[in-house]
């Protein structure tokens, strides 16, 4: 898998896409059942990619994770 880095709010994450990215960072950011009661809110949690960041991957880490 190759991760990247990419943002969420006030979260980073290296994940394989966006969409992985989003998907594992979101119930971190608002617990699922908020999610399911705000699908705009979902819709517009959009994780940006940050290339400047990828320097900072844990080589050993194969799963998505969120950087420390």
């Amino acid at each position: 898998m190759n991760l990247k880095a990419y943002e969420l709010g006030p979260l980073i994450v290296f994940a394989e896409n966006g969409v992985m990215a989003k998907s594992f960072a979101a119930p971190l950011i608002r617990p699922s059942s908020e999610w399911v009661n705000a699908v705009t809110d979902w819709v517009a949690l959009m994780a940006t990619r940050r290339s400047d960041l990828d320097s900072y991957l844990d080589t050993s880490q194969t799963e998505p994770y969120i950087h420390q």
